[in-house]
């Protein structure tokens, strides 16, 4: 994977966080950095979703993230719930994920599971050589999925997915092609 790869994962993985106040002001102070990360047409959907977040009140992008990742088990942002739920493959699956984190020495802050899609991508952002080639394969679909389901919901955060699914989608061809 190439810089400019790991800086649009890094910053979709920051885009994708909770909406806190102090994430709020990041992304609001650096909006012009953040949308040059991306090449058209994601540049296009990352200014959209930026200027989405100036226009609202704080508590509504809030309202809107929980509302489609927090309270709607269809959307929410752990990957191997759309395959497994919370049947007996998922627990490997997860463990999967963990290794990964433990192995690239990544030590998760927080208490998600380990396929939470942010803290995925984080992981994904300090990878070359196509390390995390699996986390692309296994779960580019379901991301697609996802977009699929925000944009019905009219989910402002439609736009972003659109980003990571066009971005997933040329790495997938990247690792066909060198294969």
């Amino acid at each position: 994977m190439d810089q400019s790869f790991q800086k649009q994962i890094k910053t979709l993985s920051f885009l994708l966080q909770f909406p806190d106040k102090h994430t709020l002001e990041s992304l609001r102070t650096a909006t012009t950095e953040t949308e040059h990360v991306f090449a058209e047409p994601g540049r296009v959907h990352v200014r959209k979703f930026l200027q989405y977040l100036a226009e609202t009140p704080n508590l509504a992008v809030q309202g809107a993230f929980c509302a489609a990742f927090d309270l709607n088990p269809d959307t929410c942002m752990n990957l191997t719930w759309h395959e497994y739920k919370d049947g007996a493959k998922r627990g490997p699956a997860l463990a999967r994920f963990a290794r990964a984190f433990d192995d690239a020495g990544f030590a998760p802050v927080c208490r998600d599971l380990p396929d939470y899609l942010p803290m995925v991508l984080e992981l994904m952002s300090q990878g070359t050589n196509g390390e995390f080639q699996w986390i692309v394969s296994d779960h580019r679909q379901t991301v697609k999925m996802l977009t699929e389901r925000l944009r019905s919901m009219q989910s402002p955060y439609a736009t972003i997915f659109q980003v990571l699914t066009e971005l997933l989608e040329a790495v997938s061809n990247q690792y066909k092609k060198g294969a």
